[in-house]
């Protein structure tokens, strides 16, 4: 594993401190989200109502308005659709019910971008997926950076007398299966390339495990139920994604999402979701590219709050990457999109957590 230097390391130790003191983490858990159409929003501490589109989470306080004339449907955590009726308004509660009946009985996962570093050297053929985290099936698919120049990696997966290795010429192959991978073991996976390798990436333990049976049916039968309802496809997509990070299944949910970039998807949070999963990974590089991809479709869709979403996310980014000051002025947009919001503790706690970082960086120049 490569060692930072002296400075960089503290840099990195002493901001997780602060960020984590800061700025709260997200619980993606399966969510409530638009599923169709616009529909206006106001959340708890906006000053007013907004218009939001498809994808588009939800919380439980929030009160919603359909459009005149238009069509809005919203998804309860997965479950059920529902139809936004025009003119009146309604909480989120209204339809999916209050916390109590919405939350899961698992324990709720919880995203923090910034604990990870990695991701970031371009000579490196770091992991993709798996990463750190369960699969759904033995035949997984692993992912790893193309390491410009190179034409021809070795791929290894060991751990619990497997020991599988394979030469491609691509970034990406299919574990056949053989030898049979079992449910909560730890396999280890590895990609090597013209005398580098994945465990020097500063966030590489590839390790995964394979989910037991009973897991891998109750999250197939939650899938199925998805595809069979009739969400638009950005919408579905962005709903299973929920569900498979609720169950560590992150390789599933990147998956699902990267599928829909590749059909040209021009929906704000899938790009807004996959930056939040790299990022928890340690892939800061491939966040880096999908928030920039969700500020650029957000601010052309007029979305404020899917913009400094993504501004705060890739500010993150920015921090691991050892950019504070690209870092202070993302975090300074956002506060700006949370002020036309009228979201005060929002622009509070920005307002905090900017000045915070100003102060350290330049205060060890």
């Amino acid at each position: 594993m490569i060692k930072l230097p002296m400075m960089q390391r503290r840099y990195h130790f002493v901001l997780l401190g602060l960020t984590l003191s800061i700025l709260p983490t997200v619980a993606i858990a399966a969510q409530n989200r638009v599923a169709e159409g616009r529909v206006m929003l106001k959340r708890e501490g906006w000053s007013s109502f907004r218009t939001v589109t498809a994808g588009t989470p939800l919380h439980h306080k929030d009160q919603l308005q359909a459009i005149q004339g238009e069509t809005a449907k919203i998804v309860c955590q997965g479950k059920s659709t529902h139809r936004v009726p025009s003119a009146q308004i309604y909480p989120v509660s209204y339809f999916c019910g209050t916390p109590r009946s919405l939350i899961s009985t698992r324990t709720e996962r919880i995203l923090k971008p910034t604990n990870s570093v990695g991701g970031d050297d371009p000579t490196i053929p770091y992991m993709i997926t798996p990463h750190r985290g369960k699969i759904l099936d033995g035949k997984p698919t692993i992912r790893w950076n193309p390491v410009a120049g190179v034409s021809q990696y070795t791929v290894r997966v060991t751990g619990s007398g497997v020991y599988w290795e394979t030469q491609v010429s691509g970034t990406e192959v299919v574990y056949p299966g053989e030898p049979v991978l079992q449910p909560g073991k730890d396999y280890l996976v590895v990609v090597e390339a013209n005398g580098t390798s994945s465990q020097l990436d500063k966030g590489g333990d590839y390790r995964f495990k394979l989910v037991y049976p009973e897991v891998a049916q109750r999250v197939q039968e939650k899938i199925e139920a998805i595809a069979q309802s009739d969400m638009p496809e950005a919408a579905q997509a962005l709903t299973m994604a929920d569900v498979y990070f609720e169950e560590d299944l992150d390789s599933e949910a990147i998956a699902i999402l990267e599928s829909l970039v590749k059909s040209g998807s021009q929906t704000v949070q899938v790009y807004q979701l996959l930056g939040d999963l790299y990022a928890h990974k340690g892939l800061n590089l491939l966040a880096q590219e999908r928030y920039e991809q969700a500020i650029e479709l957000a601010i052309a869709s007029e979305d404020i709050e899917g913009q400094a979403k993504a501004q705060v996310g890739l500010a993150e980014v920015m921090i691991m990457l050892g950019k504070p000051e690209q870092a202070i002025r993302l975090f300074n947009q956002a506060q700006a999109g949370y002020e036309a919001l009228g979201h005060s503790q929002r622009v509070e706690e920005l307002h905090i957590r900017t000045q915070e970082l100003a102060v350290f960086n330049f205060g060890t120049r």
